[in-house]
């Protein structure tokens, strides 16, 4: 009898949350809820250094990469794969083939469509925009990141100017 595959999906439209058949499925923090995030649209090798840096900038640089341990931790249990790898230096998140993400939805919709669509494409385009229930990670801070408060504000306005082309 073979296993059924869990659909994960990730949404970054409004407070984060990450589902499993659509059931939720915790994660005990805010920040690896946001590393989380981040790792899922920086879709790239990272050195563990800077993220211990860009969510733990308060501490030193043993406590910070201790606590991105725990984070990676609680990620995966919450993700149930091994989407996570890397070595003592780097880290890559490699989206899981179950794992859907409402932003990157949201940005093939909006790509598969031309300057002056067809029918096919407008329909695209009100899938896109169906997607897009409130703003990328409304609600959500992480006052103590900086940086990660910059990025979220960055990708939040692109994100809501995409909107405002597909209106």
């Amino acid at each position: 009898m073979s296993e059924m595959l869990s659909v994960l999906q990730l949404y970054l439209f409004g407070a984060p949350r990450l589902e499993r058949d659509g059931k939720p499925v915790k994660i005990d923090t805010w920040k690896a809820q946001a590393l989380l995030a981040y790792l899922a649209l920086n879709d790239q090798e990272h050195s563990r250094e800077a993220l211990a840096t860009l969510f733990w900038p308060e501490q030193d640089e043993v406590r910070a990469r201790s606590s991105l341990r725990r984070a990676l931790w609680s990620l995966r249990q919450a993700l149930a794969t091994d989407g996570l790898n890397g070595d003592k230096q780097t880290l890559t998140f490699r989206r899981p083939a179950a794992l859907n993400i409402d932003v990157l939805q949201f940005q093939t919709l909006l790509a598969a469509s031309a300057p002056q669509p067809n029918r096919a494409q407008i329909e695209n385009l009100r899938a896109a925009v169906a997607l897009y229930r409130a703003d990328f990670l409304a609600g959500f801070t992480l006052p103590d990141c900086p940086v990660f408060d910059e990025w979220q504000f960055f990708t939040g306005e692109r994100l809501r100017r995409y909107l405002a082309d597909a209106l």
